[in-house]
């Protein structure tokens, strides 16, 4: 009796042979992840880039790159925690920090002038960089400064408004060809669509060049657009005459309109009602001798809603 308890005990102690598979298996799959998190690996990594200070009175041979591709070299854990950054961020390269060759006509992009621990978050070894060097020529033909200007379409959420855009800069330096030069007063930039807009809108975007045989100082713009609350106003405005230099008087009933507009949160201030001026024209009387009231200058910020009386009555003496 005994030896079979002692027998029953020592199979229920021991495993079965599913659970040891599984152990093993387990046990394997740990090694193995230790292991790959100790191995060395060489990876290549895309980053967003954006330079500024770009060499004056130099022509670009080729576009200036948005993104590089940097090869690194780092252990299973550390390249894991630096993919965990992905999207990574913008990395800012200054031309005044780069080393130049062939008579400042070649710019080296290397792993000490460019902060790649602010996009990656950890220290990392930089094995090569594409493209390593950045050519330049000296500019031939023809230059000026030109505005920069958004193509927009904003379509704010009820109840919200949009200022106007702030480029950043403003101008930017074109060259090239003569002939061409002189058909360019404006640069565009890639077209913006917005939609259902609540908050600030603001984003880096791209010079488009007329051409390839143009260049620009710039390849990119900072654009900003304030979105805002939309607050509702009402002033009080003596009406002006326009053309009232052929009658002799010209009386107006009533002479003054309330006019009823929005403008986004802290856009408009009282001193900006200086910006209006209501007018008529009596040149422009209709037989019932009433003339339309019309706003012959409006501030930039702001929709009309309204202008009461839409027209007023007129008592002319003429000459």
């Amino acid at each position: 009796m005994n030896n079979s308890n002692a027998a029953y005990a020592e199979k229920k102690l021991k495993p079965g042979k599913a659970t040891a598979f599984f152990i093993c298996i387990g046990i394997a799959a740990m090694l193995w992840v230790l292991q790959a998190l100790n191995t060395v690996y060489n990876y290549t990594i895309t980053v967003p880039v954006v330079f500024k200070n770009l060499p004056q009175n130099k022509k670009p041979l080729a576009e200036i790159p948005n993104v590089l591709k940097v090869d690194i070299k780092a252990s299973g854990l550390k390249l894991l925690l630096v993919l965990a950054n992905k999207p990574f961020k913008t990395i800012e390269v200054d031309f005044n920090t780069l080393k130049s060759v062939n008579k400042m006509q070649n710019y080296i992009l290397s792993s000490g002038s460019i902060n790649f621990k602010g996009s990656f978050k950890f220290e990392t070894q930089i094995k090569h960089i594409s493209p390593d060097t950045l050519y330049f020529s000296e500019k031939n033909g023809y230059q000026k400064n030109v505005p920069v200007k958004v193509p927009l379409y904003i379509k704010c959420a009820l109840g919200y408004g949009a200022g106007k855009p702030v480029i950043t800069p403003a101008f930017v330096t074109i060259w090239g060809d003569t002939a061409d030069i002189n058909r360019i007063d404006t640069i565009y930039t890639q077209p913006v669509n917005l939609v259902n807009v609540n908050k600030n809108y603001n984003s880096d975007l791209v010079i488009i060049k007329p051409n390839s045989n143009i260049s620009t100082s710039e390849t990119k713009v900072v654009t900003s657009i304030e979105v805002a609350k939309l607050i509702e106003h009402t002033i009080t405005l003596p009406i002006t005459v326009i053309n009232g230099q052929n009658f002799k008087q010209v009386n107006i009933f009533p002479s003054k309109v309330k006019v009823k507009f929005t403008a986004i949160q802290n856009a408009f201030a009282i001193a900006d009602t200086v910006l209006f001026k209501a007018s008529i024209d009596p040149e422009k009387t209709n037989a019932n001798n009433k003339c339309y009231v019309y706003l012959s200058t409006v501030p930039g910020n702001v929709n009309i809603l309204s202008i009461v009386p839409k027209e007023v009555e007129l008592l002319i003496i003429k000459n």
